[in-house]
């Protein structure tokens, strides 16, 4: 099965980075909101997300240009208010990975959050086999005026009404997250648990080649961009502007903070040559 045929995808950011941007719950909500506000935009379908205080994880429904959007939309969204914030997206393989990565971003939450995944306020994870899928205070979009909808959202576009939002102007899971198509993926509840409990090696297996996919993706331009923030932040100029030893320090940074690799790609949007970075401890 090829990404044409199942055509989905997971879309994250780097759960690596030293910094926590989405840091308040009025964070979190924009965050969360953008998802689904992305989704509607592209034509994609939600099965699972999770926004955790460093980063972000999604997996989608729907074929590899709705895909594209997807990732273009919900970046346009996160820069407006977060900074340096990166989307890779990587296409699910076969049944198995989806099954997999499903879970892995269901659980995501575990590595901080010290309860289940479903009581997890910054997830999916309540919807999935439950016939409870709507959570006391919300207002369905049909009683708020579109004026109220853009303070909220931040869109001009008009969301579907039977939306659901609660007290705290969070979209609901139930509103745009496919349950049905992930309950059919599983098939059972059995086989749903079953996938819960996979082996922690597994795990850190699929959160280690997450983390090398992120960083072999990113483009120099980007690495470029990234690099002369630093430089600026750091003396006032520009990387072509700097020396050698500032321009290896940059590297050591990006390197530290999770932003690149020790990769070719990272040493030329650097302007230093591969073998450079073989300097750095």
């Amino acid at each position: 099965m090829d990404e044409e045929v199942k055509g989905i995808w997971h879309i994250y950011s780097d759960g690596t980075r030293a910094d926590i941007p989405f840091d308040t719950v009025e964070d979190k909500v924009y965050v969360w909101n953008s998802i689904a506000i992305s989704a509607e935009s592209a034509g994609v379908r939600v099965l699972v997300a999770t926004v955790n205080d460093t980063h972000l994880h999604v997996l989608v429904r729907g074929d590899k240009d709705r895909a594209l959007r997807f990732k273009a939309a919900l970046t346009r969204r996160l820069t407006k208010r977060f900074d340096r914030i990166y989307l890779d997206r990587q296409p699910v393989k076969s049944d198995r990975d989806a099954m997999s990565r499903f879970m892995y971003v269901y659980r995501n939450c575990l590595d901080f959050y010290r309860k289940m995944p479903g009581e997890y306020p910054w997830g999916s994870g309540y919807i999935y086999f439950s016939e409870l899928r709507s959570r006391p205070a919300c207002t369905p979009l049909r009683n708020i005026s579109l004026r109220e909808q853009y303070r909220l959202f931040k869109t001009k576009k008009r969301l579907p009404e039977e939306w659901l939002v609660d007290k705290d102007g969070r979209i609901l899971p139930e509103s745009f997250i496919d349950y049905g198509f992930v309950e059919q993926m599983f098939k059972t509840v059995r086989a749903f648990i079953a996938f819960m409990y996979v082996r922690r090696e597994d795990e850190t297996a699929l959160k280690q080649e997450i983390h090398r996919n992120y960083l072999e993706s990113r483009s120099i331009q980007d690495l470029r961009r990234i690099g002369n923030e630093y430089c600026v932040e750091a003396c006032g100029r520009t990387l072509v502007k700097v020396s050698f030893k500032i321009r290896l320090a940059i590297a050591s940074k990006m390197i530290r903070n999770g932003i690149a690799g020790r990769t070719p790609s990272l040493a030329k949007a650097l302007l230093l040559r591969p073998d450079d970075l073989k300097l750095l401890v």
